[in-house]
Parts: C-alpha cells; structure tokens; sequence
C-alpha cells in the first residue's frame, strides 16, 4: 500500500505511552503507526530526526473579533498564528465585536467567514445570556460546541447573566446535554471592590485588587451549586486561582460534572514580576500573585485542571494606551496563541517534568473528549484525524510579536524578546502541513468546521 505520508523517527506520544517509532497518513487519517522501521511506500516521507510528535493542539478558548474588530485579529491571520503555534483545532468564543452568536443568523456569518478564511480545523461556541435562552436548541443543533455566559459586564452588545439567569441558562443546557461554560467573576464583588480602589493610580496589582480572587471563587462556588442542581455539564473558563482547583475537585468528588480550563498567562506571569508590562497585561481575570501562580501549577501537574485555553485577543496601542490616558479604560486581554504551547513545554516539560502524556491531555485529549471531537480529534491512533506537530526539544529561538502571523504585530506584550528552548517545527491539519519551518503552507479555506458527535444516547433525552 502506498501512503501520502510518512513520518518515521519520531518520539511519538499517545495515550498510553510515548515510543520513537513513524506514522503513516492516507486520505488525512492516520493509516498505520509503530515502532519498528518502516519499509511503506509514500508520496512524502519525512525524517523527524527524534522530534517529539504530539497529538495536534485544541484552543479551547480563542477570541478573533471577527466579524467587528479585525484591525486586531481576523481568522485567517488567527488561524495563521494558532498554527504556528502547534493548534490544529480552535473552538472559537462567541462574543465577537459585531453579531455575537447568540442566533443562528450570527453563527451562519461566523460560518461563512470561517469557510473563506480559516486555515485550521474549528468550531463554535454559542452565547448564553438572558435573552437568546430560546435561540440555545437550534444552535445545539447547528454545532456549537456550548455556551458561554459572562457572570459580569461584558459589553454592551452581550448581556450579562446575574445568578437568577445562570441557572435558568444552565437548566436550559442540561434539558439537552449540552455544556453551560462561564467567564466566573462575582459581579457585585467587583463592584465594590472596583470603587474601593479607584482613587488609586492604576497598576497590576490595583487590578489584581479591584477583581481579587475571592471574587472568582465565589462565582465558581454558584456556578458549581447550580450545576449540581441542574446537573448541567459546567466548564470553568480561564480560571487563574488555586482556590478554584481545590473547590472543583471538591465538587467533582460530591458528583458535579465540571471542568476547567487555565491560561499559559496565568502560569507563567504575575502582578508583582512583570508589572512593568502595565495595561500590556491587562488580562480578566487579573494576574495573579507570584505565590498564586506557582500553586496553580500543582493542578495542572496533577490533572485537576483539565486543559488549556489561550483567551488570545490581540489589541491596538490604542486599545492598550487609551488616549485620554485613563488606564482603567484600556482593553483587557493579550495575545497568546503562538506562543502558548511553548510557554508550557518550557515551564511545564522541561522546568517542572510534566510527563508528555500529561501535557498531551492537558493540550489536547481531555478538550477533544469533552467537546465531542473525540477520537477524532484529541489523540494519536489509526482512524483518528491526522492532526499533529512535531517539536524540537532541544533548540534556541527568541520570540517576538513583529514575527507573528496575527494582525496585530504590536511588541509590547509579554514574553517578548524571551528566549525558548523547543521549537515548533511544522504543524499538520488532516495529514497536510499547514506551518512548516517559519511558512504558512496552506491556502486560507483549508480549515473546516467539525460538529461535535455527542453521546447518541443522551442526545435522545
């Protein structure tokens, strides 16, 4: 049998064990893998040269602006960016600047965009707020992989959901099987704590003050009551305290069905270390403690946190460096899609021995699983996309934002000018290199929508 492509030498990580050995692709599925020579004829063969090969990333938690604010970042640029950086699957936040998702109108222009423009795999995710509870069926429906609710303001075109609407919303989703996910601040918290620290110059950790961390656990600590009321299935977006891991595991133990996703940012910055970045890491949640941040690790190592979301959002000078000079105003949120997976290989991997399993779950398996990609996503097996990246674990690069495949190429942002020691070398999308050695292989269009494929039985009700 001849194959369109084989990679051979290559420290190759699946689920249930990690061996040099080669993979073989035919039609974009991976057709044979294993440790011994291989002798197969192909189209392409490839010599990884004991690279390690990893189970293709999935985002769980990227924002493009597009349709609204693609002076910032579009999908075919995002997607781009999401490639060189080891992603080959992104599930796409819904509160875009213009026609968030919260119809099937919205999401059928997300759609089209996406058709045209995305380079990567992608799906959707849907909006929930109190008044699209109705739209929340048919976009099941029509594939979106959950949906998202804000528990604070989250502008003006996306309605935030106080406690009354989080549990109507989230009995809404259980009433289908789907997932209720949630950006987790106590709104009345912020609040107060907001107007007791506004006459304070602005700063890192006055922001770090104005939305502490208790405001985060007690909006987990509702969202997990309600789900087990509801028995809805709870994911916690971008959670940034180690007082929020110990209280899922918690509940996780009591029956709750939730999980939980981190940020590289967040196990990688702090208000104190890096408060020289200023609004440039302005990030909602805040940055954390330094001591915050090296105990959330611990959660990540043992699995209580389950996956990695970027919360990529690229903004402006503008948006950064407001020009009435009132930083209070300026955007929140940073660029991270590139440069995630090789923040974690550095501090995860190499600094603090994460097993390659482990990280192959938490970047991967554990995402695909969760939001029905699974196996066609999320692993490394015969059958299974052949979605993967292979990585040189012992090589120098600096990394800068004027190299960015995103729009915005603004180089104020953290990590830049930082030297890694593992580099991505080439990024493949269904058995096609999509990134390879510094250039984008594909033409805009090459990604496609994947639909969940949920639990035929729990789908019947």
């Amino acid at each position: 049998m001849k194959y369109d492509l084989v990679i051979y030498n290559a420290k190759i990580v699946t689920e249930e064990e990690v061996f040099l050995g080669y993979i073989c692709v035919s039609d974009g599925k991976i057709a044979a893998m294993g440790s011994d020579a291989p002798v197969y004829e192909a189209a392409q063969s490839l010599d990884a040269k004991g690279m390690l090969l990893l189970p293709g990333a999935i985002d769980t938690h990227p924002h493009f602006f597009e349709p609204g604010a693609e002076a910032r970042e579009d999908l075919e640029h995002g997607t781009q960016a999401a490639a060189s950086g080891g992603f080959t699957t992104v599930l796409d936040m819904p509160n875009t600047p213009e026609h968030p998702v919260l119809d099937l109108e919205a999401f059928a222009l997300k759609q089209e965009r996406a058709e045209r423009k995305a380079l990567i795999d992608y799906a959707f995710w849907g909006a929930a707020t109190p008044k699209n509870i109705e739209q929340f069926v048919p976009l099941h429906k029509q594939g979106c992989v959950g949906f998202k609710a804000f528990t604070v303001y989250a502008g003006s075109n996306y309605p935030f959901s106080d406690e009354y609407s989080q549990l109507k919303e989230m009995e809404k989703v259980a009433s289908f099987h789907g997932i209720f996910g949630a950006h987790a601040e106590d709104r009345t918290l912020v609040n107060g704590f907001s107007n007791e620290h506004k006459e304070e110059p602005w700063s890192l950790a006055v922001h770090d003050a104005s939305r502490p961390w208790i405001a985060e656990l007690t909006a987990i600590n509702t969202l997990l009551l309600y789900a087990e009321k509801t028995g809805c299935k709870l994911h916690i977006c971008h959670m940034s305290i180690p007082e929020g891991a110990e209280r899922i595991a918690s509940a996780r133990r009591m029956g709750v069905d939730v999980t939980v996703e981190t940020c590289a940012h967040y196990l990688t910055l702090n208000y104190q270390d890096q408060a020289y970045l200023g609004t440039f890491a302005m990030i909602n949640p805040p940055l954390r403690s330094r001591d915050r941040m090296e105990r959330l690790w611990k959660y990540v190592l043992d699995g209580t946190i389950d996956y990695l979301g970027t919360d990529h959002a690229p903004y402006l000078l503008s948006d950064k460096l407001p020009p009435d000079g009132d930083l209070r105003k300026a955007a929140c949120g940073a660029p991270e899609i590139d440069v995630a997976i090789p923040l974690i290989l550095e501090e995860g991997v190499r600094n603090r021995k994460m097993p390659l399993q482990r990280f192959a779950a938490f970047t991967s398996t554990n995402a695909a699983k969760r939001f029905g990609l699974y196996p066609r996503k999320g692993i490394l097996a015969v059958g299974a996309d052949a979605d993967f990246y292979l990585v040189d674990m012992d090589t120098n690069w600096t990394y800068s934002r004027k190299n960015s495949f995103s729009v915005s190429k603004l180089d104020k942002f953290a990590h830049e000018g930082r030297t890694f020691h593992c580099r991505i070398v080439s990024t493949w999308v269904r058995g096609n290199a999509v990134y390879r050695d510094g250039v984008i292989k594909q033409k805009p269009g090459y990604g496609r929508m994947i639909r969940p494929e949920w639990d035929s039985q729990k789908e019947k009700g």
